[in-house]
């Protein structure tokens, strides 16, 4: 008995773009697979990255006068050691201080202001490490702190105007790991301003500045 052979049938279009749809799919589960893989070991990855919420303090002009609104930090491991680890970071932070327009009676118009102040920080730091309490990070940072302002006048009569100051800054930090790769923060900046705009006075009021972040962080 002679069996007979059929030819396969021929593909069409639509098995083509089916199998695409199949291979797309086990390219995005791979992907999610490896994913997942690298976050489950990210407990050894030197970068991390941090979002906080800024809290200005002290009897000076930042903690009088302005309110936090948001502080973004990547940080840097650059040893591991059994004691310490050491590391280099950079914060950015924006601060709002804003005055409503009152009628002045010298210029017949009402006249306002709102300030922003760019705080960018870079520093090195050490974490150190605790045996008994591994989740635990206390470290101590040091570096510097360059104030950016940029005022705008409700008021026509008014230049905008910008200027910049900087100084030295002592961080305080505590993070507390929630899971392998993600922790809770939170830091208390110490600010020594050193060069100020032309004309202001050098009190403590006018060069000390505290600050205290609290957020989250990952480990990337």
């Amino acid at each position: 008995m002679i069996e007979k052979f059929h030819n396969p049938p021929e593909a069409t279009p639509g098995d083509f773009l089916l199998y695409l749809k199949s291979f797309s799919m086990k390219y995005k589960i791979i992907s999610l697979l490896l994913v997942f893989y690298s976050l489950a070991n990210a407990q050894h990855s030197k970068f991390s990255v941090e979002a906080s919420y800024p809290l200005t303090t002290g009897q000076n002009f930042i903690g009088q006068d302005y309110n936090g609104v948001l502080d973004l930090g990547v940080k840097y491991k650059i040893t591991t050691m059994p004691l310490v680890n050491l590391g280099a970071s950079v914060n950015a932070s924006l601060l709002k201080y804003r005055i409503e327009g009152g009628y002045s009676p010298a210029l017949d118009a009402y006249v306002g202001f709102k300030t922003s102040l760019y705080l960018i920080q870079p520093r090195v730091y050490a974490e150190i490490n605790l045996k008994r309490i591994t989740k635990l990070h206390p470290s101590i940072g040091l570096g510097y702190s360059f104030f950016l302002f940029k005022t705008n006048f409700d008021s026509g009569y008014f230049s905008d105007e910008s200027n910049n100051e900087w100084g030295i800054n002592l961080n305080l930090g505590l993070s507390y790991d929630l899971l392998s790769r993600m922790y809770i923060q939170a830091g208390y900046d110490f600010i020594k301003l050193t060069q100020l705009k032309d004309g202001t006075p050098s009190t403590s009021y006018h060069t000390n500045a505290g600050i205290i972040k609290l957020g989250l962080g990952i480990r990337i």
